[in-house]
């Protein structure tokens, strides 16, 4: 079996990990009902879930892959009314590796030690080796055996087979990462890719809110080249003009109009503040004026890096957090 080949950072490199953490925090129901059917029936969603990131990190930051993965541990509870712990391990990957059922074994039984809580693994696979599937560490000595197996979703399998005219968003997201390592090093293939993805957003029923989401999902996994990048937004401002849905350039042209009307970079600081602050009261609620202050007089190049944490935001707790860590690290 080839190895696939390594490609060199870019432009075109894209941030699938963050995608796939946000993504999952926000719709882990939907996520875990199409992706890991058996086990999303097993859970009574009607108990709120627990996160544990720092938890996981405790357990997981150490260990050593040459592949990016995304982990996720949660506590849910099950039907039966006991308390589950599941870890959600997302790897992302462009080839096979070697100990990797190892590997989740020694997380899985990492994780039961440090914390003396049964942990239920699943793996998602999103990657592109089609003879590659692992699902089980087995060490056997004479009349003594350990087995771990844990389901997996083969992302690749999925989309050719039960999901190909399925438009949910676990599966948008899906379709997203795996057009995206198949895109890699074709910046044209990417756009054409990333192109069919987004119009059959505007086709698929999605609301306002759901499409700029999933758009901003894609987005976020799915960089351009810069030329690219700027021939794919007049072409989308097009496309909303043709279908009458201006839900995502809209935003866009609001934020540039703003900044040419201040001109230079006051203009475009005033003009972005403008913009984000109202999406930061939808998704925080309404911001004091000490923190809204203090977005206001962030430079243009620390709006912009606001901006791509939207969806990391779920409380004003996290939004302070985060301008407390970036104002540290900025005066440095």
């Amino acid at each position: 079996m080839a190895e696939q080949p390594q490609r060199k950072p870019s432009e075109q490199d894209s941030d699938y990990d963050g995608a796939w953490k946000e993504s999952v925090r926000q719709h882990l129901p939907e996520f875990a009902a199409k992706y890991f059917p058996a086990i999303h029936a097993a859970i009574d969603w009607r108990h709120p879930v627990e996160w544990y990131d720092k938890e996981i990190s405790l357990v997981l930051g150490q260990a050593g892959s040459r592949n990016k993965r995304v982990d996720v541990l949660v506590k849910v509870r099950l039907l039966s009314g006991e308390p589950m712990w599941i870890l959600l391990h997302w790897e992302i990957q462009s080839a096979a590796e070697p100990g990797f059922e190892r590997r989740i074994a020694k997380f899985n039984g990492g994780l039961f030690w440090t914390f003396d809580e049964r942990v239920a693994t699943v793996v998602v696979l999103a990657d592109l080796d089609e003879q590659w599937r692992p699902s089980e560490d087995v060490f056997q000595v004479g009349d003594f055996e350990s087995r771990l197996r844990f389901p997996i979703c083969k992302l690749i399998d999925k989309l050719v087979g039960e999901w190909k005219d399925d438009l949910s968003l676990p599966v948008q997201v899906a379709r997203a990462q795996i057009e995206a390592l198949r895109t890699a090093g074709d910046p044209e293939g990417r756009y054409r890719a990333k192109w069919q993805l987004v119009r059959n957003l505007y086709r698929a029923g999605y609301n306002a809110d759901e499409l700029r989401e999933l758009f901003r999902l894609i987005d976020w996994m799915m960089h351009l080249r810069a030329d690219l990048e700027q021939r794919f937004r007049l072409e989308l401002a097009e496309f909303e003009e043709q279908m009458t849905m201006p839900y995502v350039t809209s935003v866009e042209r609001l934020a540039r109009a703003e900044g040419k009307a201040e001109g230079k970079a006051e203009g475009l600081t005033e003009g972005g503040a403008g913009v984000l602050l109202p999406l930061l009261e939808r998704i925080c609620g309404a911001l004091p004026e000490e923190i809204a202050g203090r977005i206001r007089s962030l430079p243009y190049p620390e709006l912009e890096a606001l901006g791509k944490e939207l969806l990391a935001f779920r409380t004003l707790d996290d939004l302070q957090a985060w301008l407390d860590a970036h104002v540290s690290e900025s005066a440095e």
